[in-house]
């Protein structure tokens, strides 16, 4: 196993294409982060990892500081080269997410000290059921939603745990994938979507985040609010999927209402130490 680092994003996804299409739905974030700093999207730093057997990519991860590690499916063999090249810069970062097996191999070879933050799961959509029945109507953001918005976004990242340096950013990089449903023309829920990842069996779309402040919760809003953002992505993208927090029984009785179904587990886990 031989790793090595990819000169930035438009190289990483040209290099990890074949090993990507292979496993679309648990490298899509992969592919949907590298696909938003490609068309602009910037962090502190961007570190992009390839895992290399025999000349055939074996493992890819990247690394947008001050995010997580992000890692990809890999093999044993492939997280310990992973871990060891990370090891060898000098560098460490504040957590590990991806596959749990993997995730949980990369923090151990690394001799990393974690600490579970959410255990996560994979959902993608079968047979689309929209909600139904519930008052009010979607409808696309603008810039005067932009305050807005970006508030509810750092209250999702706070009810979930997550750190998210730029809610404002976050909402710009990608305003148009964003919908409000709106009851009497007030906001009471938000849904959107990252960028879509193009493989030769079509796009894979991730829905998120999802959003509904708690005074407005259990109408039935965030149901409605996801299904017009997988109607608006359903005509170009041939798979949908979405991660939902294994321990909120709630969001995943929503999801799978809609006809999502769970594919995989996600651990999402900090680096405490050494």
């Amino acid at each position: 196993m031989e790793l090595r680092t990819s000169p930035d994003a438009r190289a990483f996804l040209a290099e990890t294409a074949a090993y990507r299409a292979a496993d679309p739905v648990r490298t899509n974030v992969l592919g949907s982060v590298a696909t938003g700093v490609a068309q602009g999207r910037r962090y502190e730093s961007e570190t992009w990892y390839v895992v290399e057997h025999d000349g055939a990519v074996a493992g890819a991860a990247l690394w947008t500081e001050p995010y997580r590690l992000l890692v990809g499916p890999m093999d044993a063999a492939a997280a310990d080269a992973l871990a060891a090249g990370i090891l060898a810069s000098g560098r460490r970062p504040p957590g590990v997410i991806g596959p749990s097996e993997v995730a949980h191999r990369v923090a151990a070879s690394a001799g990393w000290v974690t600490a579970p933050r959410m255990r996560e799961r994979l959902l993608v959509l079968g047979e689309f059921v929209p909600a139904a029945g519930v008052p009010g109507e979607a409808r696309a953001l603008g810039e005067d939603d932009v305050d807005l918005a970006a508030d509810w976004m750092r209250r999702f990242a706070e009810d979930a745990g997550t750190f998210l340096p730029d809610p404002r950013e976050s909402v710009l990089a990608r305003l148009d994938s964003f919908r409000f449903w709106e009851v009497d023309g007030v906001p009471v829920s938000m849904a959107g979507h990252a960028p879509l990842v193009d493989y030769p069996g079509g796009a894979v779309a991730r829905i998120g985040p999802v959003y509904t402040p708690a005074e407005h919760r259990r109408q039935g809003y965030a149901a409605a609010v996801t299904s017009a953002v997988v109607a608006d992505v359903l005509g170009r993208a041939s798979t949908v999927m979405l991660y939902t927090d294994a321990a909120n029984p709630t969001s995943n009785g929503v999801y799978e209402r809609l006809g999502f179904a769970v594919v995989a587990e996600v651990a999402d886990l900090d680096v405490t130490g050494p």
